[in-house]
């Protein structure tokens, strides 16, 4: 915007100076157009500075040392104006923050959320000699994921996990039944006809699940940048070891905001679950273990590098 106004102002003295040299009319009209495009341009951008929108853009996620880069976007109603801004980057687990550099790059050398969010935005005229402070500005988050660290010696969680038995829901197959006398609403399909035909009574083979307890994992969202990336890439691991054995579970981490539960039960609650663990604040106090935890099977996950 200053070279634009210099060069505006550049014009606007050879103007000047052809009118009092020559004095003709067309020198006349020329100082005149000159000294009014200001007004006009400006007339001209109102609304596309009224309608102006700022917000970082970029990738929604990024792996572990992968390169990425994020920029300023501009959206109008109209054609759009000229305009500026500085992006700045802030930590959300550890807060710690930094002006955004094209020579740097993202920081994804750790895992966490990136919130990227813009100041000093500033929207122009068409000439871009009037300046004005942007009135909408977005902020987006980038994920930096972890990878997944798998743990050692891990406790086998089924033997924990059946503390007792119930009707399947909706029937169908299981791996156990429950023998009694029918019902009127019962389906025929469950009628065991052999012990039928034997007793008399009409007998029903009725499939069985498991009540399970609580599967639990617990975590204290603190620490050095290389503890949380092997806390959160053993929380990962871990998570999805307990899905590929059909297990439902709940994450429990202590954070910046007090105790945060994330039930899991499909790879897209893991997926959110460990999204929103990236996005919160690391705790600075306390201890998880503290806590009354009552769970059939209970892993607490550290940051040590020789823990297993």
């Amino acid at each position: 915007m200053p070279g634009r106004r210099l060069w505006y102002l550049a014009v606007l003295a050879g103007c000047g100076v052809f009118y009092i040299a020559y004095g003709e009319w067309f020198s006349s009209v020329a100082l005149l157009v000159v000294l009014l495009l200001p007004l006009l341009s400006l007339g001209l951008s109102l609304g596309a500075i009224w309608s102006f929108h700022m917000e970082p853009e970029g990738p929604d996620w990024l792996g572990l040392h992968e390169g990425g880069e994020v920029w300023a976007l501009g959206c109008s109603a109209f054609p759009m104006p000229p305009f500026r801004g500085k992006l700045r980057l802030c930590h959300c687990i550890t807060g710690q923050t930094r002006r955004y550099s094209d020579r740097e790059g993202l920081p994804t050398a750790h895992c966490g959320g990136i919130r990227v969010t813009v100041e000093k935005g500033r929207v122009c005229d068409y000439l871009g000699l009037f300046s004005f402070p942007v009135r909408s500005l977005g902020q987006k988050t980038i994920l930096v994921r972890p990878k997944p660290l798998p743990i050692g010696d891990l406790p086998s969680p089924e033997r924990y996990m059946a503390m007792a038995w119930r009707p399947k829901f909706g029937g169908g197959f299981g791996e156990n039944h429950e023998l009694r006398l029918y019902r009127p609403g019962d389906s025929l399909n469950q009628i065991h006809w052999k012990l039928t035909a034997k007793t008399g009574k009409w007998m029903l083979r009725e499939p069985m699940e498991p009540v399970r307890g609580l599967v639990l994992a617990t975590m204290n969202l603190r620490g050095t940048p290389e503890e949380l990336d092997r806390k959160l890439g053993r929380l990962l691991w871990l998570g999805n070891f307990l899905l590929s054995k059909e297990l439902s579970f709940e994450i429990r981490a202590l954070t910046g905001d007090g105790l945060t539960a994330l039930p899991v039960k499909t790879q897209q609650d893991l997926s959110k679950a460990m999204d929103t663990l990236l996005c919160a604040p690391a705790a600075r106090a306390g201890d998880i273990r503290q806590q009354d935890i009552r769970a059939s099977w209970h892993y607490h996950i550290g940051g040590e590098p020789d823990e297993t």
